[in-house]
């Protein structure tokens, strides 16, 4: 994807249901990043579609909403009961009661957010662990080249090289580069003799 004409930031993606679906990298990605990183960014983004990340993640998007829609329904009678006469509002059935909803609403979301980014995060470190299982004995060095394109994409992203792991938990949705790095590096499971977990 031609996107240099519009930033610096380097990206590649799995989008698409069906017929439609594919692996975008941008050129920008492709600019900074040498063949070796490049197929590591391949593999990760393999690992989104071969672990169907998609579905799982709309499934799992999908709960989340559906579980705050509840909770917001259940409480906004309970706040319109205690405080909603002090307010002017009638009850559910007046129009005014909408921004409370919509206010509790927001409590929730920014409350489930740390959730929905732990889970972005668990898919994200499984399609790492992807991308160094399915460039094992593909590329030379596969971990050092899959540390090195994370190091590239920090360094272009400006990254926290230590965040804080309380920053992490609450606004990451992806895995920090500094774990990334770490990961890809001991990641070995064959020099004991074994093999990867997702690929065989």
């Amino acid at each position: 994807m031609g996107a240099s004409e519009k930033t610096t930031v380097l990206n590649a993606y799995v989008t698409g249901i069906g017929a439609s679906k594919r692996i975008v990298v941008w050129d920008t990605t492709i600019a900074k990043m040498n063949t070796p990183q490049i197929v590591f960014i391949a593999g990760h983004e393999m690992g989104h579609y071969v672990l169907q990340h998609i579905p799982k993640g709309l499934t799992f998007f999908a709960s989340l909403l559906l579980l705050l829609f509840y909770l917001g329904y259940r409480s906004v009678g309970w706040v319109l009961a205690r405080w909603g006469i002090g307010w002017g509002i009638r009850g559910l059935d007046d129009w005014a009661s909408l921004p409370v909803l919509l206010f509790l609403l927001s409590i929730f979301f920014f409350l489930a957010s740390p959730v929905g980014n732990a889970f972005s995060r668990h898919i994200e470190h499984q399609a790492d662990q992807y991308g160094l299982e399915v460039t094992h004995g593909l590329t030379p060095d596969s971990k050092q080249v899959a540390a090195q394109a994370f190091q590239v994409l920090g360094e272009v992203d400006l990254a926290d090289p230590n965040p804080n792991p309380v920053n992490v938990f609450l606004f990451y949705d992806h895995p920090s580069i500094s774990s990334r790095i770490r990961f890809s590096l001991t990641y070995d499971p064959w020099s004991k003799g074994g093999q990867g977990e997702f690929v065989k």
